[in-house]
């Protein structure tokens, strides 16, 4: 999972019938008949056995009985054992690992298509060092290698190689200079003292490396090391791990410090054999050299430095007191910051296990979570790959009693999305078309459990009625007195700010594999996670990409009896089945209308004093909402057990055709017209061009917004009955 942050950053911080037949066969026959032609073989699901026809409760039910939190718990240990990073071989055993597992479960397909990208790693026979030259000679060394102790009461050692993804190589030495969190205020504080960055290497804390290096760089800055912020601990420096939860001064994060979503050097295509790669300098790597280093490596060199006193503000959180720089107060004493990391072509491999629909092999529900992590990744991701297993594997349970799905399961294991979504961008380019045509739903599961306080959820608003339905179906580990269900805790702990009877739907604030299947395809997308703790609205787990994120922290300090791991598991697999299986879609077209209305609304604010007349978004905008609720008032008429085939596939198609009409032809990953980003906004490509103070530009993608609102409503204009 990454924090995103191009323009949301989180301060502390998802269809074919064949007509010849449709005309020579009786209405409730189709469905049966798409299935006999449409799958391998022709007939391998075609004939319903008399125990697959039972009612599909049954199974439901089975599912939740089946899913286990020992078997989650045994999947997590095994994921991480071994660190598995993205082109690693361990990344290659465990995609091979969960192929078997899917073959053995019974799945109809698995396949694990290989992509040839270009990955930005650390060199292990040359890592990265900071050092301290004092007349000419080494006086201090920070050292880009770690031996790590993955239970840190036994015996035995990992390699921990601690860097930024996309930073350039290089060598720099100059005065080190303090810039706090690197913001904008940051630097204005440090101006205004007389204190410029430019030509020196800069300190600063916190893990919004992208918006750091930018600033540091605009303003002359030659070099950068970063390190976590440990303020919101709310501990003293020897109340953490791993005693406790909290992280420790050790701890170093890895991050991208350049944005590159997908295969650096296949832009828009998919990264296979023969596929034009554009050279080398036209991929998108950090302007200057940068290092995370730990927190007590920080406090050293703070603790050397020159100058300007910090302000109170400033130390907060660090508890001693020092000065900015630049320069260190010995004599003849500079920085020098060497970054050695590789640029390499290597393979990363997706696992993709599919499961035929009976009914409408052709319609995809899809669920997905990525392998790859930092470093040994219990939380991010593996403690979704656990849950994504424990789901397939009470799926291949149901599959051998009898049950086969009405709409078609794929099953996805990603690879490389730490360094920039990569497996499943490269996925999605390739199968762009008939993801488009079929593609129903898409649920994620990067970080299943990150904390024990609160289920969050960030998806469209399509999903949000029938996600807060299975919510209330969930016990919550959480549960007391009249509050049982993941929904009820979600209510308390975490109520949406608009409406406190609901939850808080995070609007994708947290950029992760679902990025390719809602912004690029249009395909109505969530991503779930157990949250760590309180914050606004919520908080992200403490030891997130660093190397205190293993087994021991999530079974001694979060969920030692996976009872969390088990409900997120129920929950997400029970949704899964639930879409997989109803016959007509519960998708919320009104909800979806009225938080078209609300961004409207939104945006006419930040609009009043521009001279351009919006009057004729309003217009689309108003038949958006009527029709919604015309297509609704004609859904509730609606038995579908009563209905034929035809019939429901017409309704459902409509509801899933509506999200793609705000997706735009632009080649650009980030297509969607409406996403909520950044939080609290909406029309994301309007709000960047009054940003812009282009009022040309503002007015043309007015006009792209008006145009897909009216899509969207001709697409739920009720049709006349079949």
């Amino acid at each position: 999972m990454e924090i995103q942050e191009i323009s949301s950053p989180r301060r502390g911080g998802r269809c074919k019938i064949i007509l010849a037949i449709a005309a020579a066969v009786a209405i409730g026959g189709v469905g049966l008949l798409i299935g006999y032609f449409a799958l391998p073989g022709g007939t391998k699901c075609a004939t319903p056995t008399k125990d697959s026809l039972l009612d599909k409760d049954k199974y439901h039910r089975m599912f939740q009985e089946e899913i286990n939190a020992k078997n989650i718990e045994g999947y997590l240990k095994y994921f991480t054992v071994e660190p598995h990073i993205a082109g690693s071989l361990r990344q290659y055993e465990l995609a091979v690992y969960i192929s078997n597992k899917w073959k053995e479960y019974g799945f109809d397909e698995v396949e694990m298509p290989e992509y040839r990208v270009l990955l930005s790693l650390p060199r292990e026979d040359q890592p990265n060092n900071v050092e301290v030259i004092t007349n000419g000679s080494v006086s201090l060394t920070i050292q880009g290698k770690l031996q790590v102790k993955p239970e840190p009461y036994k015996n035995g050692t990992v390699e921990y190689f601690p860097y930024f993804i996309y930073s350039p190589n290089g060598t720099v030495e100059g005065e080190l200079v303090y810039i706090n969190r690197g913001c904008k205020d940051d630097i204005e504080y440090l101006r205004n003292l007389n204190i410029s960055i430019r030509g020196k290497i800069v300190i600063a804390r916190g893990m919004l490396a992208q918006l750091i290096l930018d600033l540091a760089v605009k303003h002359g800055a030659i070099g950068a090391l970063l390190f976590p912020d440990l303020e919101s601990n709310g501990h003293g420096l020897n109340d953490t791990y791993p005693k406790t939860k909290w992280t420790s001064g050790e701890a170093e994060f890895v991050i991208p410090v350049a944005m590159n979503l997908g295969d650096a050097l296949t832009p828009n295509l998919p990264a296979t054999e023969g596929m034009y790669r554009r050279p080398w300098n036209e991929t998108n790597f950090a302007a200057i050299p940068a290092q995370p280093i730990s927190f007590n490596d920080a406090i050293r060199l703070l603790g050397f430095l020159k100058g300007q006193r910090a302000s109170k503000e400033w130390q907060r959180g660090l508890n001693m007191s020092f000065s900015i720089g630049p320069g260190f107060n010995t004599s003849n004493t500079t920085l020098r910051l060497q970054v050695n990391n590789k640029v390499d072509f290597k393979s990363v491999y997706n696992v993709i296990g599919t499961i035929y629909g009976r009914e409408e092999p052709d319609r995809y529900v899809l669920i997905g979570n990525h392998r790859d992590a930092i470093f040994l990744g219990a939380s991010d991701p593996s403690s979704g790959t656990a849950a994504l297993t424990e789901i397939s594997r009470a799926v291949g349970q149901m599959l051998k009693h009898g049950w086969r799905p009405r709409r078609t399961l794929k099953f996805c294991s990603w690879g490389a999305e730490e360094i920039g979504i990569i497996g499943s961008i490269e996925w999605v380019q390739q199968n762009e078309k008939i993801l488009q045509d079929r593609g129903v739903v898409y649920l994620n599961t990067d970080v299943a459990v990150g904390g024990s306080y609160v289920l969050v959820s960030q998806n469209c608003p399509l999903l949000s009625s029938t996600i807060f339905e299975w919510a209330k179906r969930i016990r919550d580990p959480n549960a007391h007195g009249n509050k049982e269900s993941l929904y009820d805790i979600m209510v308390e702990r975490n109520p949406s700010l608009s409406n406190p009877k609901e939850p808080y739907v995070v609007p994708y604030l947290y950029a992760s594999d679902y990025l390719p299947f809602y912004q690029f395809s249009g395909i109505p997308s969530a991503d779930f996670s157990y949250f760590f703790g309180p914050g606004k609205p919520v908080s992200l787990y403490p030891v997130y990409h660093t190397q205190e994120d293993n087994f021991y922290w999530m079974k001694t300090f979060i969920d030692p009896t996976f009872e969390f791991h088990e409900a997120v598991t129920k929950f997400e697999g029970g949704l899964l089945i639930h879409l997989a299986d109803t016959p007509l879609l519960p998708f919320d077209v009104v909800r979806y209308a009225k938080e078209v209305m609300r961004g409207y609304e939104s945006l006419t604010e930040a609009l009043e004093n521009m001279n351009i007349s919006t009057s004729f978004v309003r217009k689309a905008v108003l038949n958006f909402v009527n029709t919604s609720n015309a297509f609704e008032k004609a859904r509730t008429k609606l038995r579908p057990s009563a209905a034929s085939s035809l019939v429901l596939r017409t309704f459902n198609d409509q509801m899933v055709q509506l999200e793609k009409a705000f997706v735009t032809s632009s080649p650009s990953l980030l297509r969607h017209l409406l996403a909520n980003n950044p939080p609290g906004s909406s029309f994301p490509k309007v709000r960047s061009a009054l940003l812009s103070g282009d009022l040309i530009e503002v007015h043309k993608e007015l006009s792209l917004a008006a145009q897909a609102i009216s899509s969207a409503a001709n697409i739920l204009k009720p049709l006349p009955a079949i």
